[in-house]
């Protein structure tokens, strides 16, 4: 009975040991805080993200018409730029194609919603049927683009994505029934449980539901098993098929996931604008700067990149007396990005916010500290170390042992 007790004390004590860090033979661990605390903890979200949600909700029943319709747009070109983040920040890939995706998307969804009028060309289908045909168009060629890609990496995808825009430019964009050409068609905006979307406030609202679905929907997939072997597969393609994840079938799926997005965007966009909107929007420099919005915001916060689009979007029309080109924010941001590394801008926010990010960074810095003076104290102190005796020596050693030898 006494050994039965002793040994239960002993394995606390060495679980206590373990647990503190201190006692011979002890385990390492590392103490993290919980993850959420505070108001976080209970409401499960952070409440800096409640805020942002309630100024959205609120805005356009503060601002006029004018900024309502240019936030709506920023809220389109974030949908189109979270395909990106998958593509760019989670499968390692780039792709110089997706402002092209976008206008295809937007085009086809307009052109097949058009024709209730007489004299319009098109089929005049409801718009989510319409939508359902544009967007299924993306993500068939942005999957074909993927399949054909399967066995390139680099540059390689990079070239191929970039004919994949002037193939679009120089293709579809050319069709006057469908980007309008010198006419103006109209497309005609829907209705939502009954509701018409005729005003900008509520296009804009409905547009920002989907945002926001789309933002929960990639949360969701990044945190599944799914969203974490596209991760390994971005990261280490041979290591990822080690553990058996097929890196092949991950990329098709991260493009995917790109041109639904945009097909998604693109379809939106269709009876925002009412009439199409001229090509010039959708061209590969465009592309260079949907590129940008992610690698400045960072592959880590979906949140970030959703700002650092609404950011582009609306600059140039608050400083318009600047004449900001859209074109040199792209620039700026994909400089800034590429030197702030994979964490982007939104890295250093997440620090500011995370509690367990914080923690963790203080005890790195912690542990760099002692191993350096540990690594200090064994070189600078003690003994001299062993010096090696020189190879000439050990020669001669061995020819004089020899010598003794033939004289015995």
């Amino acid at each position: 009975m006494a050994t039965d007790v002793s040994k239960r004390s002993g394995k606390g004590s060495r679980s206590s040991a373990a647990t503190s860090g201190h006692g011979s033979g002890s385990s390492p661990s590392l103490q993290v805080p919980p993850r959420h605390t505070g108001i976080q903890g209970i409401l499960g979200i952070h409440p800096l993200l409640l805020v942002i949600v309630g100024a959205g909700i609120v805005y356009p029943l503060i601002a006029n018409d004018y900024w309502t319709f240019n936030l709506t747009v920023g809220l389109i070109l974030a949908i189109a730029c979270l395909g990106l983040l998958v593509v760019v920040g989670w499968g390692r890939e780039i792709s110089l194609a997706q402002a092209g995706l976008v206008g295809s998307s937007l085009y086809i969804t307009g052109y097949m919603a058009r024709g209730d009028k007489p004299g319009e060309a098109g089929p005049g289908l409801p718009f989510p049927v319409a939508a359902a045909v544009g967007i299924l168009f993306v993500v068939v060629v942005s999957s074909l683009v993927a399949l054909v890609s399967m066995r390139l990496s680099g540059v390689y995808v990079v070239v191929l994505t970039l004919s994949l825009q002037f193939l679009l430019e120089n293709s579809l964009f050319t069709k006057e029934k469908l980007t309008g050409g010198l006419s103006a068609p109209s497309t005609p905006r829907p209705n939502f449980l009954g509701m018409g979307m005729q005003s900008d406030t509520r296009m804009y609202y409905y547009i920002l539901a989907v945002l926001l679905v789309s933002m929960s929907l990639l949360y969701r997939y990044r945190r599944s098993r799914f969203g974490r072997s596209l991760i390994m597969v971005g990261v280490d393609k041979s290591a990822a098929a080690a553990v058996g994840v097929s890196p092949w079938m991950y990329k098709v799926a991260a493009f995917a996931i790109a041109g639904g997005l945009a097909g998604v965007a693109g379809a939106l966009s269709a009876p925002l604008y009412r009439n199409p909107p001229g090509i010039l929007q959708y061209i590969s420099f465009n592309s260079l700067f949907y590129v940008s919005v992610p690698i400045l915001a960072g592959f880590e916060s979906i949140m970030a990149t959703v700002g650092v689009a609404i950011f582009f979007q609306l600059i140039p029309q608050i400083l318009l007396s600047l004449k900001i080109n859209p074109q040199l924010l792209g620039g700026i941001g994909l400089t800034v990005g590429v030197l702030a590394g994979p964490r982007g801008m939104g890295g250093s926010v997440i620090d500011l916010f995370d509690a367990r990010a914080r923690a963790k960074r203080r005890e790195a810095k912690k542990n760099i500290a002692k191993a350096q003076a540990k690594a200090d104290s064994s070189g600078g102190g003690g003994g001299k170390p062993p010096v090696a005796k020189p190879k000439g020596s050990q020669l001669g050693a061995k020819a004089s042992a020899s010598a003794g030898s033939e004289k015995k």
